[in-house]
């Protein structure tokens, strides 16, 4: 069928096309007025994703903003959000209501809660409004007050319940840090009572990170390098154990308790005396303080006991000093695993302090998070009110039955000139004889109508067009 076929065909079946399209268009125009009407109110939140924490200071990555967006979504229109409106709109104790939930279900249903927080979820609709970080929450219903009375509890409740909602994952996270920063106490105070034991029973005294035996060892290998360098003949030379003892009888813990004290000067300006890990610095500090005075009783209890130790102090004479060094030399050797196991024993406690003090941290930033009044949304604005309905909309309405009608119109003329063929021009009696046309004899009625010569003059070119293509062939 040429396209010439077809347009004789549909002005033919002008008034098949002509009931199609003002029937679609009258039926449209009626269902548009019986259709309740809804409205739709809009409420606005800013999302605050690219400011930071204000209590671990961290700002959320590229990566999980869209994972986030989506999920602040998915609790907008969550039953846990939907069930508290229900509740502060005092849907469930409606008798109104309550009837038609007994209609809805046939008087089986034993949850309303559950069914009105279904159709606030249905009716609600969120999206993040393109290239910004601004999510919109709508709701429609018949009225444009309950519209925007139901959209303004739909915010409220969402900020609130996020807000609940990082308060308890907040405080659970910082409970469970809390006795994990127990364990790792006990662990700490246990590893080193255990270190201050094995010290004592063993005689070891720790000057910084050397023990003493290796620091007089240390001071009489100075001494044997100085005596083969020296001339020969009685020339004095200063006592070592002197020295010795006394460096024993130092404070061990000196660098540690620098370090606790700058540590506690730094806790001090930036969270205060009555933070957690404040106060854990403080326990530390006691700790060593404890240990190092110890450590001088366990020095002075060693000079007292042995005054017959060689002195270093006597003419220059090197076979003494090499005498001297390889019994302190023997002494070492024979509490080096002793002294091992300490040192391994002090690196263990450097580790369970330094998971104490992390632990202890964190649960302190969690603690604070928990009390947090942010959420990192910003609400913004009253809601909407909607001027004029959302469903049904009219114009859309009416050019969609155009349109439909004109379809509509041409499948019904097609359909029945399939039925029923007619000849109307010779292209029609060349398909129905399956013969060509040579003339046509005598003059069509109303030749001057605009479609017949539009019709001619569209066949002309078409002719024209297919005898060129014949010749160039």
């Amino acid at each position: 069928m040429s396209f010439i076929q077809f347009l004789r065909i549909l002005i033919a079946r002008k008034w098949v096309l002509l009931a199609a399209l003002v029937s679609s268009f009258v039926v449209a125009a009626i269902m548009s007025q019986l259709l309740p009407y809804r409205y739709e109110s809009r409420a606005r939140i800013m999302l605050e994703t690219v400011k930071p924490d204000p209590v671990t200071g961290q700002v959320m990555s590229n990566q999980f903003l869209r994972a986030y967006v989506r999920t602040q979504i998915e609790l907008i229109r969550d039953y846990q959000v939907a069930g508290v409106v229900v509740d502060k709109l005092g849907w469930a104790n409606d008798p109104g209501t309550v009837e038609a939930y007994n209609k809805a279900t046939k008087g089986a249903g034993d949850d309303i809660r559950r069914w009105l927080a279904q159709q606030v979820i249905d009716n609600t609709n969120a999206n993040i409004i393109e290239a910004s970080n601004i999510l919109e929450i709508s709701y429609t219903a018949p009225n444009p007050d309950a519209a925007k009375r139901v959209v303004d509890l739909v915010r409220e409740t969402y900020l609130d319940e996020s807000l609940e909602y990082r308060r308890e994952a907040a405080g659970r996270t910082a409970d469970w840090y809390r006795d994990q920063t127990e364990k790792a106490k006990a662990l700490l105070l246990a590893a080193e009572s255990d270190r201050s034991k094995f010290a004592r029973e063993n005689g070891i005294v720790l000057q910084g990170d050397m023990d003493i035996e290796s620091a007089k060892l240390q001071a009489l290998t100075g001494q044997s390098a100085a005596a083969a360098t020296a001339p020969a003949g009685p020339i004095f030379q200063p006592s070592m154990a002197a020295p010795a003892v006394a460096a024993a009888a130092a404070p061990a813990g000196n660098v540690a308790l620098d370090q606790i004290n700058q540590q506690l000067a730094q806790a001090a300006t930036a969270l205060g005396p009555n933070h957690p890990a404040f106060q854990s610095l403080l326990r530390q500090k006691s700790i060593i303080e404890a240990e190092t005075a110890r450590r001088r009783a366990v020095a002075g209890q060693i000079v007292r006991a042995t005054p017959q130790q060689p002195q270093i102090s006597m003419p220059n004479n090197s076979g003494n000093i090499e005498r001297a060094f390889q019994t302190q030399k023997s002494r070492v050797l024979a509490q080096r695993e002793n002294i091992d196991k300490l040192n391994q024993m002090a690196r263990d406690i450097d580790v369970k302090r330094d998971q104490y003090l992390k632990a202890s941290q964190r649960a302190a930033d969690l603690r604070l998070e928990a009390d947090v009044g942010e959420t990192g949304l910003t609400e913004m604005g009253a809601p909407s009110t909607p001027g004029k309905p959302s469903f049904p909309n009219v114009p859309l309405i009416l050019g969609g039955s155009l349109g439909f009608g004109a379809a509509l119109g041409v499948v019904l003329s097609l359909l029945i000139e399939l039925l029923g063929r007619r000849v109307r021009s010779d292209e029609d009696l060349e398909y129905a004889a399956k013969a060509p046309v040579f003339a046509i004899v005598g003059q069509q009625e109303n030749s001057d109508v605009w479609y017949r010569r539009l019709g001619r003059w569209v066949a002309a070119k078409f002719n024209a067009r297919r005898n060129t293509v014949a010749e160039a062939v």
